[in-house]
């Protein structure tokens, strides 16, 4: 520089140290930041790289697990209350008998039926209604009704048609055809048979019927 009089001039090494200094100051902010941001750089790796539990894990231990639904109980088989023809106690005697409804499985229909208690402690069940018309059978445990209104000297009880007036002998059976018989011989009247018959049988203190002809 040139010499300005009046001025001293500044020695080489006090104009070196303060033009220095900055560029030191500059050095270590920059070495500052560079640590800082690698070590925030490093921190987001490690997180990143860190297992997460899986999804179905989360929910299982959020949610609570639902009771798993327990296997139906089998009820147990109930015998059908309709096909209770009577109760044993209620036939005791012979010619004790019962009306009933029979409740056909196969053709889903109700039957109106009789149970009777016979001479010997047999019974016998049949359908109230004729083989092959509309009429309502009857029995008749009145002797002098089946002399008077159906002309017929019966001495024990009968069943009967009112309709044609056919007498029907429950201690007698008809032939249906063939080799097979069947409870209810026809001995006055047109019917062409006996009454269909319903099988029967005591199951404990009931008379249950099993099933129709």
């Amino acid at each position: 520089m040139p010499a300005i009089p009046g001025v001293p001039k500044e020695s080489g090494s006090a104009a070196h140290s303060s033009s220095g200094m900055p560029q030191l100051f500059q050095i270590a902010g920059i070495s500052v930041a560079v640590v800082l941001i690698g070590a925030v750089i490093f921190w987001i790796m490690k997180s990143k790289s860190r297992p997460r539990a899986p999804a179905s894990a989360e929910t299982a231990a959020a949610e609570p697990l639902a009771p798993s639904p327990e296997a139906p109980v089998p009820a147990a088989p109930v015998h059908d209350a309709t096909n209770v023809a009577a109760a044993v106690d209620e036939l005791a005697k012979p010619w004790d008998s019962k009306k009933f409804t029979f409740a056909n499985h196969l053709t889903q229909e109700n039957i109106d039926a009789m149970v009777v208690r016979l001479p010997g402690g047999g019974l016998w069940a049949f359908s109230r209604q004729t083989p092959f018309g509309r009429c309502e059978l009857e029995f008749v445990t009145d002797l002098g009704v089946l002399a008077s209104q159906f002309k017929f000297n019966a001495t024990h009880p009968m069943v009967v048609s009112p309709c044609e007036g056919t007498v029907y002998d429950p201690m007698k059976v008809g032939s249906l055809g063939g080799d097979t018989w069947t409870r209810g011989e026809i001995v006055k009247g047109s019917s062409l048979r006996p009454p269909i018959s319903i099988d029967v049988k005591v199951n404990g203190r009931s008379i249950v019927a099993d099933r129709i002809e």
